[in-house]
C-alpha cells in the first residue's frame, strides 16, 4: 500500500476514539453540574458516558489528565457558542445590533458552561491542581473572546470605548448570573439589561456612522 493512503480501519478507529473521548469530556462537566466538582468521582463520569472504566483510562490515564482536558473541552464550548450566537444575530447588519447583543450573552450566561466555569473558578480556590489548569484556561478564554468580539463587532471596535465597555458588560453580567445561581430574588434583570443597553449606545457614538462591513 503506498504511504499516502488512508486505511479505512484506522480512519473509522480514529472517529470512534475522538467520539469516545468526546462523550467522556461531555459527561465530566455534566456531573461536575449536577453533583458539582469535589463530589464528582471518575466512576460518575464513565457512568454518566455510558463507557467502562477501562475505556476511560484508555483516554484519560489520571484523573489530572481528565480535569486538564475537560477545561479545554469546555472553554472551547463557551467560546464557540459565544462567537456562533454573536454571529448569527449580526448577520447582514449594517451595524451592531446592541441591544440583540447583550440578550444573547446574557442567555449565554444562563447555560450549563457557565455554571460549570463557574464551579471550576470556586473550587480552584483549594484546590491547587485545578487552580493551575484553570488559570491559564481562563486567560486563553478572555483572550481569545476579546479577539472574536472585535471581528464580530468591527463597527464598535474603532470606538474609544470599546475596550472599557467590553470589560463592563462582562464582569456586571457575570456578576449578576452568579447572584441569580441561588435563584436570588432581588436581582433586578430587566433594570439591569435596560441600563446597560442604553449605556452602551451613549458609549458608542463616536461610531454610529461606522458601518459594520465596507
Amino acid at each position: 500500500m503506498p504511504r499516502s493512503a488512508v486505511s479505512p480501519e484506522k480512519t473509522w478507529q480514529q472517529t470512534k476514539s475522538e467520539r469516545t473521548r468526546t462523550a467522556i469530556l461531555d459527561a465530566a462537566v455534566s456531573c461536575f453540574y449536577k453533583l458539582g466538582y469535589f463530589n464528582t468521582t471518575t466512576e460518575n463520569i464513565a457512568r454518566e458516558a455510558g463507557v467502562s472504566r477501562g475505556a476511560m483510562l484508555h483516554h484519560f490515564p489520571t484523573r489530572a489528565d481528565l480535569i486538564e482536558a475537560a477545561v479545554r473541552h469546555l472553554t472551547q464550548a463557551r467560546l464557540d457558542r459565544f462567537a456562533e450566537e454573536e454571529t448569527q444575530i449580526n448577520e447582514g447588519a449594517e451595524h451592531t445590533r446592541v441591544s440583540e447583543g447583550i440578550d444573547a450573552y446574557w442567555r449565554m450566561l444562563n447555560t450549563v458552561e457557565f455554571v460549570v466555569f463557574h464551579e471550576l473558578q470556586v473550587a480552584a480556590r483549594t484546590d491547587k491542581e485545578l487552580a493551575r489548569v484553570l488559570k491559564p484556561a481562563l486567560e486563553t478564554y478572555f483572550k481569545r473572546q476579546a479577539g472574536i468580539t472585535a471581528q464580530i463587532f468591527p463597527d464598535l471596535a474603532q470606538s474609544k470605548a470599546f475596550e472599557r465597555t467590553v470589560f463592563m458588560t462582562r464582569f456586571l453580567l457575570e456578576g449578576m448570573a452568579v447572584s441569580k445561581l441561588l435563584d436570588d430574588p432581588t436581582v433586578p434583570e430587566n433594570l439591569i439589561l435596560g441600563w446597560l443597553k442604553e449605556e452602551l449606545r451613549e458609549s458608542y457614538q463616536d461610531v454610529r456612522n461606522v458601518k459594520r462591513r465596507k
